[in-house]
């Protein structure tokens, strides 16, 4: 696709902004810029320059959807609010302590001095909170969200047609071949996340662009369905790898 850019990845992905940063997706529309997620808010320059070395200004972001509500996807929210004036938008039960920088309602408090620095400060910003089902337009491109429970209280994907593909941005609920990522945090549940599961599995993917690793530009439902086949054999799917490879990385 000529339409969808990665901006920023971290130590979990192909590593070029900073490490905690998740996959940071850009999208061109004949109307403006969508990004997806925003990083940590650890060095978040880096994810700029990568923006503005694809000629796009920060003034041509105009929306940011936000998958969930942890530091690494939403701690750069209100840094990129204030930069390009753009509306932002999280699952509708995150909304709320993302707007208050709520971190013990987020895991970033008790990962401080772990997964976090010790230092972190989550902050909050204006967000909206989208409802499963609901849809944000930008020019030519609309994007439909639908709650998947389960890694948060309410991971949201965000599914929609960029240059003729059926494109899925999934966040932390589900990677390539068919992985999950569960942490002991109090939002993370598992039978939620396997019904979820089956909704998504529904949809027609061609491309696949989760919150960290790689990305798949054609046959991503095959990886969804991976997921769904491992959580309807009364198994769990196999844990994000990237997780222990890089484990005590900085």
């Amino acid at each position: 696709t000529d339409s969808i850019y990665m901006i920023g990845s971290g130590k979990w992905g192909l590593g070029f902004t900073h490490p905690l940063d998740c996959n940071v997706f850009l999208i061109k529309t004949n109307a403006g810029c969508i990004m997806i997620d925003s990083g940590v808010n650890l060095e978040p320059q880096r994810i700029v320059a990568v923006m503005e070395a694809h000629g796009v200004k920060p003034s041509d972001v105009k929306i940011l959807l936000l998958t969930h509500w942890h530091g690494d996807h939403a701690g750069g929210a209100a840094f990129f609010q204030r930069l390009t004036g753009c509306q932002a938008y999280a699952p509708a039960k995150e909304a709320a302590a993302i707007a208050a920088g709520d971190e013990q309602a987020n895991g970033v408090g008790p990962g401080k001095g772990g997964l976090y620095p010790a230092d972190y400060i989550f902050e909050g910003c204006p967000v909206s909170g989208l409802e499963d089902g609901q849809s944000v337009s930008l020019g030519n491109v609309s994007l439909t969200g639908y709650s998947v429970p389960g890694h948060s209280l309410e991971d949201m994907v965000y599914y929609g047609a960029i240059d003729g593909k059926q494109c899925l941005f999934t966040g932390d609920s589900v990677f390539a071949a068919g992985q999950v990522l569960l942490q002991s945090l109090w939002d993370a549940s598992l039978h939620p996340y396997k019904v979820a599961t089956t909704k998504i599995a529904a949809l027609k993917v061609d491309g696949l662009f989760p919150g960290h690793g790689v990305f798949n530009l054609e046959n991503g439902g095959d990886h969804i369905t991976a997921c769904y086949e491992t959580f309807n054999s009364v198994l769990v799917p196999p844990p994000l790898y990237y997780v222990f490879i890089t484990r005590g990385n900085t």
